[in-house]
């Protein structure tokens, strides 16, 4: 099984004096030592020596992690809790212990796809290139079915910076990461071929959300599935081209910068954002803890599917570290600003407040 690999890291967890609870956004959240990284892993431990048998309450451990990546950033062994528990998620779903929003979620993704139970074919077709020439563009099916406005947004920066971006017609399709994430492993992994041999044709990919970017340049290789096509988001593709920008003045404006996990920690894009941000207002705030060491905004693992209260409450937590004066969180990923906004804080996409700036009149 794909636990196997994950034998060590879940050791050394197991036996770990716990030095990285505060890191966890779970466990920050919640107090909840069950759902500690030492909790959590050490449940995976017992299961996959065969010291116990896993039920609903120890399979609530393996999902109460977003894959946020941030204990990894406190941890002198950079273990990879979150590869490791998503693939022990793989168990409780075979012993149909999984929490109900996850296997709801791997239910619902052999319909249509993607996380949603409907086709994406329309809102592709309604952005779809208009010539071969255009850059093929990827935005995730989470803006496609909830945010089409931040498409919108990303297109426009894109004819702005001389980027010119359409959606390719695969983007019907979700990249898998919330199969990946619900535990359905065996079938992450031939809908990660599948979408790898469609991909193949491309001369390039840009992609708009951090999660897709992350799972295909490094989930799917962890699973033996290679994309060919270079992959960039479209923070570092925009960033490279800021000189095409009209020369005019950042919006009066003072915004807090959220580090999205998969970008940052996932991707180690760190700067190119902060590049757009910086040219588009006059101030931007950061966090004591920013970058490597970033907050979670709660929205990943499927975490708001399977422990909703605590996924809102982490995104609060982590907008009063951000923005503690109340000032507007700005971040790079359609999902943190969701959790955000459930929080009750406002939020926006960087692509929508550069795309204010750059159609601001002078």
């Amino acid at each position: 099984m794909s636990t196997d690999v994950h034998r060590q890291a879940y050791a050394t967890c197991a036996y770990c004096p716990k030095v990285c609870r505060f890191a966890c956004p779970v466990s920050d959240a919640t107090h909840n030592e069950a759902l500690s990284t030492w909790g959590k892993m050490s449940e995976a431990h017992r299961v996959t020596q065969g010291l116990t048998t896993l039920d609903a309450s120890g399979a609530q451990g393996l999902y109460a992690c977003t894959g946020c990546m941030r204990c990894r950033s406190y941890c002198r062994h950079e273990n990879e809790v979150g590869f490791a528990l998503f693939d022990a998620r793989e168990r409780a779903l075979q012993a149909r212990v999984a929490p109900p929003g996850a296997e709801s979620t791997a239910r619902r993704f052999s319909e249509h796809q993607n996380p949603f139970g409907r086709s994406l074919a329309a809102e592709v077709s309604r952005h779809a290139a208009a010539s071969p020439a255009d850059v093929p563009f990827f935005p995730g099916c989470s803006s496609l079915a909830k945010r089409p406005e931040l498409v919108e947004d990303a297109l426009a920066v894109g004819r702005a910076l001389e980027v010119p971006l359409g959606v390719t017609a695969v983007s019907e399709r979700c990249c898998g990461y919330p199969l990946y994430a619900a535990g359905d492993i065996k079938g992450f992994v031939a809908h990660a071929k599948r979408m790898a041999s469609s991909l193949e044709p491309l001369p390039e990919l840009v992609v708009l959300d951090p999660g897709c970017a992350y799972t295909f340049k490094v989930v799917y290789p962890r699973h033996g599935v290679e994309v060919r096509a270079p992959v960039k988001t479209v923070y570092e593709r925009f960033a490279a081209k800021l000189e095409a920008a009209p020369k005019k003045a950042p919006l009066p404006e003072k915004v807090a910068y959220h580090d999205a996990c998969h970008l940052g920690r996932g991707l180690g894009q760190y700067e190119e954002p902060r590049r757009l941000l910086r040219a588009a207002v006059s101030e931007v705030a950061e966090a004591p803890d920013s970058r490597e060491e970033g907050g979670c905004s709660g929205g990943g693992g499927l975490l708001p599917r399977t422990l909703p209260e605590s996924s809102v409450a982490i995104a609060l937590r982590q907008a009063g570290r951000v923005a503690p004066s109340g000032e507007t969180v700005v971040t790079a990923c359609p999902t943190s600003r969701r959790m955000f906004e459930r929080a009750g804080r406002k939020s926006e996409d960087v692509l929508s407040l550069v795309r204010r700036w750059l159609e601001a009149s002078p």
